[in-house]
């Protein structure tokens, strides 16, 4: 675990109380850094656990500086001081996690948490699930400022929540291949179940159909070549891509990355990708836990219609239970 050697800030043992005025401005940030980093350029456990601790002190009241000091601080704990190098492991996502949980998080420390996704080369699934479940908490409870920056009436979504979610998705680059994993997908299932009846915002029940359609037509550990070459998020997720531009054409670039091929602004011709990955089908136990979320509440919510439109076009080989959904949702 990072931070095993002993350190802790500079000044009084039982608190961050003679430093909580440090981070409101850019000259008390530097001095806090040369406190912090000291003459090893490294940061220690028990010195992020005080940056917690006076993030709390602080609360939204620091500056930019305070805020890019923060971040940059708990990433260099959890991600460029591990080993290997860059690879979060479930021991620092439990740390990080266990200092967020429990309280509403500041926008301060929801940017540290992006920001650790980000700069990791792979994080663990609960990790992801717990960012956007901070998100659902938004959607469900209405206070959104840290979060997305809006307050609205408790349980709709709203576009701002649509785009913390999207940005969560974007950072967790995952140890599925860039796929979105179940535990994602059951949080977006959550969310879509819990609002169902709301007037959600359109932009919600589009990603959720990208999202979830990923992971049904993705599934983990189906094609491997790399991590970053075999899926991009981004691409995948991207609202400017419309729905009806087809799996097919998404796969082809990634695969077109995977395989060596270069793309300009057109997507490669089928043939000249060999062993294409575009899935056919959701595979068995895909289709047992898509079916099973779907019925777990009567009806189809919008976002479940659109995800459901979507496989209906994508699939070649639909199973009878998912065509009889198909089939109710068009």
């Amino acid at each position: 675990m990072p931070g095993s050697l002993p350190g802790s800030l500079p000044g009084s043992a039982d608190g961050v109380a003679t430093l909580d005025h440090l981070p409101l401005t850019p000259e008390g940030v530097r001095t806090l850094r040369r406190r912090v980093y000291g003459d090893d350029d490294a940061i220690s456990l028990v010195e992020g656990e005080m940056l917690f601790t006076l993030a709390r002190t602080v609360g939204e009241r620091g500056c930019r500086e305070w805020r890019d000091f923060f971040c940059e601080s708990i990433a260099d704990l959890l991600v460029h001081q591990v080993q290997p190098r860059g690879y979060l492991g479930e021991a620092e996502a439990a740390w990080l996690m266990a200092r967020l949980d429990g309280h509403a998080v500041l926008s301060t420390e929801f940017a540290a948490l992006l920001k650790v996704m980000e700069l990791s080369r792979s994080v663990p699934d609960r990790l992801a699930a717990f960012a956007l479940g901070l998100v659902e908490q938004v959607v469900l409870t209405g206070e959104g400022e840290a979060i997305t920056g809006h307050r609205h009436e408790p349980g709709r979504v709203t576009h701002a929540d649509v785009d913390a979610m999207r940005r969560v998705l974007f950072v967790a680059s995952s140890e599925g291949f860039g796929h979105v994993t179940r535990a994602e997908a059951n949080v977006l299932f959550d969310i879509a179940d819990a609002t169902a009846d709301a007037e959600n915002d359109p932009s919600f029940a589009d990603l959720f159909a990208r999202a979830v359609g990923n992971h049904v037509l993705a599934g983990p550990g189906r094609h491997a070549p790399t991590r970053l070459q075999v899926m991009r998020r981004e691409e995948w997720l991207d609202q400017r891509r419309t729905l009806g531009s087809g799996i097919a054409a998404t796969f082809k670039t990634m695969a077109a990355s995977a395989f060596g091929v270069r793309t300009r602004d057109v997507e490669p011709d089928a043939d000249a990708l060999a062993g294409d990955p575009v899935p056919a089908r959701v595979e068995d136990e895909e289709l047992a836990w898509l079916v099973a979320r779907i019925g777990a509440r009567p009806g189809l919510s919008a976002a479940e219609r659109a995800l459901l439109r979507f496989l209906g076009r994508e699939c070649d080989d639909l199973a009878p239970s998912l065509r009889e959904l198909v089939r109710r949702a068009a």
